[in-house]
């Protein structure tokens, strides 16, 4: 996995993201099953309900206790590409290859096939960020389906495309979403100004938005429960008094009851559009360093790490790379853009 972050200014769009490649696995240590569905005291028998029904009932079962895991990794991964002459840049995150093709070697082959990145191309068409991020997702997808045709739960992979329509002066971003086969549109409206993140965001996500979305689910999960033992306490309440009422249950009101509905978690709170560069430039390295340095003190693998690379994209100058884009042997430095195929 990866780390994304881009952030929107007046003047500029900044993409940013990690270097650490990682393969990750489905994984489950044999000893939780043990103590949940066998039973030791039977030679290991599967244990049964008051009905005689084994507890392990199905694949999800056990699919539940599996955890996400890095089987290995690859370091030094360039996940941040230009689509120079275009005003626009792309990042990737999830598998790193589709079959024998690198994703790297995948946006270079769009862009040589793409007729939005010739010269007749630029002159005659009115390319938008929307519509390159859409040649892009019917590309990649053309190759995803194949190789990942027969499986059942197919692999993630995403894209953040950030950049200039050629008749706008404001940037745009779009996450594409490839294995569900789907874009989506960040900032919409006359202010399309802000940051937005993909891939692994949990420690930034809490800084920005108060929480993540995985302890949003957790505090919704624990207000349901609580006001389902408030229904039922109020019902024993009711039976105490000799009052016979049955109360309604509290998914009736799932609507009005929901935790987040026109409240939130206090925020991060920035003027995204005043950025100036060097600002919107910092501020995406500091979010991605975030990721990079939770995940190295973690207990688990990281899943992001190594250098930050980041690009700046303006309405005028395109894309440039701000990170040191280089190959380096025994302390001899080749930047890439001297290498004639980069």
């Amino acid at each position: 996995m990866t780390t994304l972050a881009a952030l929107a200014t007046k003047d500029a769009l900044v993409l940013g993201c990690d270097s650490l490649g990682s393969v990750t696995k489905w994984m489950l240590d044999p000893f939780i099953l043990l103590g949940e569905f066998f039973d030791p005291q039977e030679g290991y028998k599967l244990k049964v309900d008051k009905d005689g029904t084994p507890l392990l009932k199905k694949f999800d079962d056990v699919y539940k206790k599996s955890e996400l895991i890095p089987y290995y990794h690859m370091t030094h991964v360039s996940k941040l590409f230009s689509l120079e002459p275009l005003g626009m840049g792309v990042m990737a995150t999830g598998i790193a290859s589709i079959g024998n093709r690198t994703i790297k070697s995948l946006i270079r082959e769009f862009k040589v096939s793409e007729y939005a990145f010739t010269k007749d191309g630029m002159n005659s068409t009115d390319y938008t960020v929307d519509s390159i991020a859409q040649a892009l997702l019917k590309f990649i997808v053309g190759y995803y389906e194949i190789e990942y045709l027969q499986w059942t739960s197919k692999p993630e992979l995403e894209f953040m495309i950030g950049g200039y329509d050629k008749t706008k002066q404001v940037p745009d971003i779009y996450r594409i979403f490839v294995n569900e086969n789907k874009i989506q549109h960040i900032f919409q409206g006359e202010a399309p100004f802000g940051i937005a993140f993909g891939g692994q965001m949990d420690e930034i996500q809490r800084i920005v938005f108060g929480t993540d979305w995985r302890n949003r689910i957790q505090l919704n999960d624990r207000a349901n429960k609580l006001l389902e033992k408030y229904r039922n306490l109020l019902q024993e309440y009711l039976k105490g008094k000799g009052i016979v009422e049955e109360l309604p249950q509290i998914d009736n009101f799932h609507d009005e009851l929901s935790l987040f509905k026109d409240w939130n978690l206090t925020q991060f709170e920035a003027n995204w559009g005043d950025f100036s560069n060097q600002n919107a430039i910092e501020c995406v390295s500091w979010f991605v360093g975030i990721m990079i340095k939770s995940h190295e003190f973690r207990s688990h693998l990281p899943m992001v790490g190594g250098k930050v690379h980041l690009g700046l994209i303006t309405k005028d100058r395109g894309f440039n790379f701000i990170s040191k884009e280089e190959y380096i042997h025994e302390g001899h430095e080749t930047p890439m853009e001297e290498l004639r195929n980069e």
